[in-house]
């Protein structure tokens, strides 16, 4: 049950980025929070909503990229056991399409795996993943990255544009 509540509410959370990405991903810099809570809640979205989107800024404002800069291009690699054991089957396959479609280089895919080890215990779902996708590309903002974001956010089954 805890699983099925943490995905929807993963969905939820793609819904509050989506409409980020649409008000705010153009612009410089970064909104001021409470401007964005107040906007957020004038949108329609729920209190926990908000919480967590402004949660997920907050992480992504601590992710250190430099680190993994020096990795250049280097080749597909294969998933440790430690590391494939952490994505639930569709998860799996959504990394799996990245990695064949090869739209992360060396040192966005070797981050969102240190990030997808580095989450609470449990197999990793897909919407969780997309979520840690979207951190490790959300800054970059070329083309091939916002293309990706558009996918994640935009190309779910479901979605409605706000």
């Amino acid at each position: 049950m805890i699983k099925k509540d943490t995905e929807v509410a993963q969905v939820y959370m793609l819904e509050v980025l989506a409409y980020l990405f649409e008000q705010f991903y153009q612009s410089e810099g970064e909104p001021d929070v409470s401007l964005l809570a107040t906007k957020l809640a004038s949108a329609g979205f729920e209190q926990d909503d908000i919480a967590q989107a402004l949660t997920w800024l907050a992480e992504l404002n601590r992710v250190d990229t430099g680190r993994y800069a020096a990795l250049g291009d280097l080749p597909l690699r294969h998933l440790h056991p430690a590391e494939l054991a952490r994505f639930d089957e569709e998860a799996l396959a959504y990394w799996l399409y990245l990695q064949q479609a090869r739209v992360l280089g060396s040192a966005e895919r070797e981050l969102a795996l240190d990030l997808v080890m580095g989450a609470a215990p449990g197999e990793i779902s897909q919407e969780r993943l997309q979520l840690i996708v979207l951190m490790v590309v959300w800054r970059k903002r070329d083309e091939l990255s916002n293309l990706l974001i558009e996918e994640i956010l935009f190309g779910r089954e479901g979605f409605v544009q706000h």
